[in-house]
Order: structure tokens, then sequence, then C-alpha cells
């Protein structure tokens, strides 16, 4: 019995750190909340400004849609400002390049093909985005 209580304990204790750790944020700064710095791939086809409420620019092919992304801890949704309608959604993190420098890597891409029937072959699924000084 009373390694029956101390089993049932553990494993309380395990899940309730679990519950705890996932709740944590995973970093101490949000991509929107940097400052003098703005978000944007190297090709230059999207970008986010954190400056200006997370406005910016997402360019596929000839096709430019201007932009809100809304951070959350690990959950990006990104609107079509023109439309009010979201464009996509996705996990974000940190991650750190060859030079040692920062980049945020939207992956988990999920794009509203719905609404816009042109993304539906569209095949992004990540993209990794430098921090610009502006």
């Amino acid at each position: 019995m009373m390694k029956k209580s101390i089993a049932l304990a553990v494993v309380l204790i395990l899940c309730l750190s679990a519950v705890m750790c996932g709740c944590a944020p995973r970093y101490d700064t949000r991509p929107d909340k940097v400052e003098g710095a703005r978000w944007i791939t190297y090709d230059y086809s999207f970008c986010i400004n954190p400056a200006d409420d997370c406005k910016g620019y997402y360019k596929i092919g000839d096709k430019k849609y201007n932009i809100q992304a809304k951070f959350e801890d690990n959950w990006l949704t990104v609107t079509d400002t023109d439309t009010d309608k979201e464009l996509f959604n996705a996990d974000w993190m940190y991650e750190k390049n060859d030079n040692g420098n920062e980049e945020l890597y939207i992956y988990n891409i999920k794009f509203n093909k719905d609404d816009y029937e042109e993304l539906e072959n569209h095949l992004a699924e990540y993209v990794n985005l430098k921090k610009e000084k502006i």
C-alpha cells in the first residue's frame, strides 16, 4: 500500500511539473517585443516590424499581402490587413544561425486555403527571418 501511494505521488508530481512547464513562456522576449529591429527574410519576401504593431508584408511571386502578425507564447497568427482574414498560422521559435545570431524560425505554417485559393499550391512550411536593425 505504501509503494502504491509513493508511486501515485510521484506520478502526480511529474504531471503537475509537466503542466507547469507547459504554461511557462519559452523565451524571455517574444518577437513582437524586439526594439530597434525588424524581422525579415534574406530574400526580403517576408517582413514583420514590431515597432509598427507587427505590420509588414508577405510576397508570393507577383502577389504582395499587407499583413499584421500576432505572437503568443509559441504560436503566430498572420492576418491580411486588406481583407482582415487570417492568411496563415504557425509555430515559432528562436534559432541560432551559423554566425551565432538569433533568427526567428516560423514553422508548421498552415495557409488559409479556403479564403486564398491562390495558396493551394504554395508549399512553404517554414521560413527563417533575420533581425535587421532599423
